[in-house]
């Protein structure tokens, strides 16, 4: 389909990978946000429960990492269907995202010891490999790699589109912590559930889009350097 081959021949572009990371987010923006939301709300209970304790912020920020490393999983494999002209249903999707729960789950411990070590060593570490890893979930789930592999797979695919990836990155950043101040001064007088949750619901909303951001980067990196299509991409998906 047009949202999936435009790219084909053209190289990496950071208003291409915008455009059709939105147009896919649009097509299945309810079930992206019912996935998102679901995956945000453990967070939102324990943050409720004590919002100003660092041991319970550090377990909701642990909990949320490795929640949100599944539904992104099953986003991913809703996107690339979409972008095939397919459609799957959520228990399927559900289905493939378990089978590949280990190696997600090693991806998501060694994703965060990194950024963690990264950020406690030097903050533009943290930064440097959060860049240098944001197509890892995908290539860990559609390539079936390994936690270690599909982050060296990442460092890969990036090279020679670091500051474009780092551009796109640190828009939705900006939009995201935009989207973020201004609810929190917004719904602040209603109280700390409605302002928690109204959170919540932005961050699934952002996060969701976020998330086909990513997709969108992964495809459009495998088909600008190794020339293929979106069929042979997700071929293990069949």
């Amino acid at each position: 389909m047009a949202v999936a081959s435009v790219n084909a021949g053209q190289g990496f572009r950071v208003g291409l990978v915008l455009y059709r990371a939105l147009r896919v987010y649009g097509a299945n923006f309810a079930i992206f946000f019912v996935i998102a939301f679901v995956a945000a709300l453990p967070c939102l209970l324990v943050l409720l429960a004590a919002r100003n304790e660092f041991g319970t912020l550090l377990f909701a920020s642990l909990l949320s990492l490795f929640l949100d490393t599944i539904g992104a999983a099953i986003i991913l494999f809703i996107a690339f269907q979409y972008l095939r002209g397919r459609s799957i249903a959520l228990g399927a999707a559900l289905r493939l995202t378990l089978a590949r729960f280990f190696p997600m789950l090693g991806f998501a411990t060694l994703y965060a010891l990194g950024l963690i070590a990264g950020f406690f060593t030097l903050a533009v570490v943290s930064v440097l490999l959060y860049i240098l890893w944001c197509v890892a979930l995908p290539a860990c789930v559609v390539e079936r790699l390994g936690p270690i592999a599909c982050l060296g797979r990442s460092c890969r695919l990036i090279e020679g589109h670091f500051w474009k990836i780092f551009g796109i990155m640190l828009l939705l950043t900006i939009v995201w912590a935009v989207g973020s101040d201004t609810i929190r001064h917004v719904v602040m007088p209603a109280g700390v559930v409605a302002r928690a949750s109204a959170e919540v619901i932005w961050l699934a909303v952002w996060g969701a889009y976020w998330n086909c951001v990513s997709i969108m980067i992964y495809h459009d990196l495998r088909v600008a350097k190794e020339g293929i299509d979106i069929d042979q991409i997700a071929s293990n998906f069949d």
